[in-house]
């Protein structure tokens, strides 16, 4: 008759194997059956030394990591506090914009500060709910020394996290950040003056930024707020006499004019209709100047794809294909 071949627990001593070793015992067995497939690490975890391992969460990480920002702007709006309803749809056309690659843009509504009772309630609670505004130390003007306040006080506000460029446009231009970001990148990061120059086809010598908005590096920033005499220096429309400030303190060099991707929107009402400065729509567009009111709103933002996110729905019925033209 065939010997049965002996049980795991017939090799084992009689003498009963106390309890606390019974774990290691155990590991040892399976080490020895699985020698060949199995590692330490890979029971106990990976250490910081794993001699080149990468784990599955170190796979997951590299594939959702996100490419390092090398662009930062801080883009002011300015405008003033009463413009409620002006806030609020530029909060919502920017917050629907793709985010541009590899770049953060700041978009911060700017005004001086709040004199009205209302307005100093009504205004905390925007800054509690969405924490983009900034009050400066001055009273509310348009070429009183505001331009100046602004762009010497955002050098301090952020002395120990600069940006790289620092820009100032109007609450009636809606500027498409990722074609900003693109058109930025590649532009020298000192002595910079970026936007549309104006009067059109000029003598450089003569010409400035249009008020739409422009953009300057932050060394041009820095050297504004560092130079006090300036702060004076308002006599004129602000943004010819800001062209004035570069030209006498020698930054008046990297200059880039971003016509005709910087443009006033064309209303079909007016008499002279396409100039220089003012024409139709382009896919390509930086900025658009001169929306004054909801419908130009609305139709440039239908242009530029801000409702692709619509969807049907039985809680509405929208037709936004048939209530107007572009």
């Amino acid at each position: 008759m065939e010997t049965p071949s002996p049980s795991f627990a017939r090799v084992l001593p009689s003498r009963a194997i106390p309890l606390f070793l019974l774990p290691f015992l155990l590991v040892v067995i399976y080490l020895v059956v699985f020698s060949n497939d199995f590692k330490l690490h890979e029971v106990f975890g990976s250490s910081a030394c794993n001699n080149g391992t990468t784990t599955s969460v170190q796979l997951a990480d590299a594939y959702t990591a996100k490419p390092p920002v090398d662009l930062r702007v801080f883009l002011g709006v300015v405008t003033r506090p009463d413009f409620y309803e002006r806030r609020a749809l530029l909060r919502l056309a920017y917050s629907l914009q793709p985010p541009p690659a590899r770049a953060v843009i700041d978009v911060r509504f700017v005004f001086c500060n709040l004199d009205k009772e209302e307005d100093r309630v009504l205004v905390a609670l925007e800054i509690i709910a969405h924490d983009d505004i900034l009050v400066l130390n001055c009273t509310e003007n348009m070429d009183g020394g505001k331009t100046y306040e602004y762009f010497s006080t955002i050098p301090r506000l952020f002395a120990d996290e600069p940006y790289d460029y620092v820009g100032k446009t109007d609450d009636d231009t809606y500027y498409r950040l990722a074609a900003l970001a693109d058109t930025l990148r590649n532009k020298p990061r000192h002595d910079l003056y970026h936007g549309f120059l104006t009067p059109c086809h000029q003598n450089l010598a003569w010409q400035y930024m249009s008020g739409m908005g422009y953009i300057v590096s932050w060394d041009i920033a820095a050297w504004i707020s560092a130079t006090e005499e300036l702060r004076n220096d308002h006599d004129g429309w602000e943004d010819a006499v800001f062209a004035g400030w570069l030209r006498k303190g020698g930054r008046f060099k990297n200059v880039y004019g971003e016509e005709p991707r910087m443009y006033d929107y064309l209303d079909r009402e007016m008499p002279d209709g396409v100039i220089c400065f003012r024409h139709e729509l382009m896919a390509d567009t930086v900025a658009v100047h001169k929306l004054k009111d909801r419908l130009k709103w609305a139709r440039t933002l239908k242009f530029f794809n801000a409702t692709q996110g619509f969807k049907p729905s039985k809680m509405y019925h929208v037709d936004l294909y048939n209530l107007y033209r572009v």
